[in-house]
Order: structure tokens, then sequence, then C-alpha cells
């Protein structure tokens, strides 16, 4: 009876895994590195129009988050140290390097309590508004096939995605060799 428990045990730990793979890899973005980062335009935290074609000429991070995201908010402080180091460097082949925050958010006054509170010191944030209370069906959550938060995706001087989910220790690295 022993023998036949743990075998029952090891295989309800194998599908546990199995489950835990498969749906890591399907809430992955869906763009690819190499495609060409879909353009958009948004209304900014303070109310100014903002089109993403405007940072072409510099590296981009698009990172998608919420102010309700535990990992979000723990990344956070990772973001704010890239964004003071690099924003204002010259690279090889850009002219410095921006972050835009996307907010997947029910909460407008949380969202800005979270940019406050976390020092979140650029100047693009903005809100994708869901439709139909769906927190993944904004438009431009849409365009960038975004599952889960947090979800970010690093453009290169040419508006193309050169990296997905890229840790901050990758994308210390590769914006550190192209000073």
């Amino acid at each position: 009876m022993k023998k036949y428990f743990d075998h029952l045990v090891t295989l309800l730990l194998i599908g546990l895994l199995v489950y835990q793979v498969s749906r890591y890899f399907q809430l992955q973005p869906d763009l690819e590195k190499g495609a060409s980062a879909p353009l958009f335009t948004s209304e900014l935290i303070d109310r100014s129009t903002f089109n993403l074609a405007e940072l072409k000429g510099r590296y981009v991070l698009v990172d998608f988050w919420g102010s309700w995201c535990g990992p979000c908010r723990r990344q956070n402080p990772k973001l704010v140290k890239l964004y003071q180091e690099y924003h204002d460097q010259k690279f090889v082949d850009a002219e410095g390097f921006d972050i835009v925050s996307i907010a997947i958010e029910p909460n407008t006054p949380a969202w800005h309590n979270a940019i406050k509170k976390d020092g979140l010191d650029w100047p693009y944030h903005l809100v994708d508004p869901s439709t139909g209370g769906e927190g993944f069906s904004g438009a431009i959550a849409s365009q960038y096939k975004i599952q889960s938060v947090p979800s970010s995706y690093l453009l290169d001087p040419n508006g193309e995605i050169i990296k997905v989910n890229a840790s901050y220790w990758q994308l210390k690295k590769f914006l550190q060799e192209r000073l």
C-alpha cells in the first residue's frame, strides 16, 4: 500500500511540474526577437499624448506591469537603477535608454501611488485600458500579446525587438556592452 501511495505522490508531483512548465511557456509574450515592435499612441499619466515612434534612435524597454502585481513591484527598484544609470548614456548605436511603463491597471489611484512609492522617475507612464473589464484585453496589451505581468520587450534604436522578458542582469550587461 505504501508503495502505491509513493507512486501516486510521484505522479502527482510530475504532473504538477509539467503543468507549471507548460503554463509558464503559455503565458510568455508571443512576439519574438527580431520582430518590429507594434507602434502605438496613448495618453501618458500627465495627460499628454505619447507615440512610441518618438523614441526611435534610443534603446527602449517596454514594460508591462500593475500596481497589484508583487513580482512587478519587486522588479521596479532594478528598473529605476537601469534608468538612472543608462538614460543619458551615448551608446555606439543609440542616443540613450528609456523605459515605457504600461500598466494593466483597474485602479488608477493605486497606480499613481505605486509610481511615486517605487520612484519610477521616467516620464513614460500609461494605462492600457481593458475592454469589458478583462485586464489583458487592452489595445496595447493585445498588440504585444501580453498574457501576464511582468512582461517586457527591449527595443533597439530601429524599434525592433531584441530581448523578451530579459532579467535586470541581462539588460545591464547588454547596455554596458554597447557603451
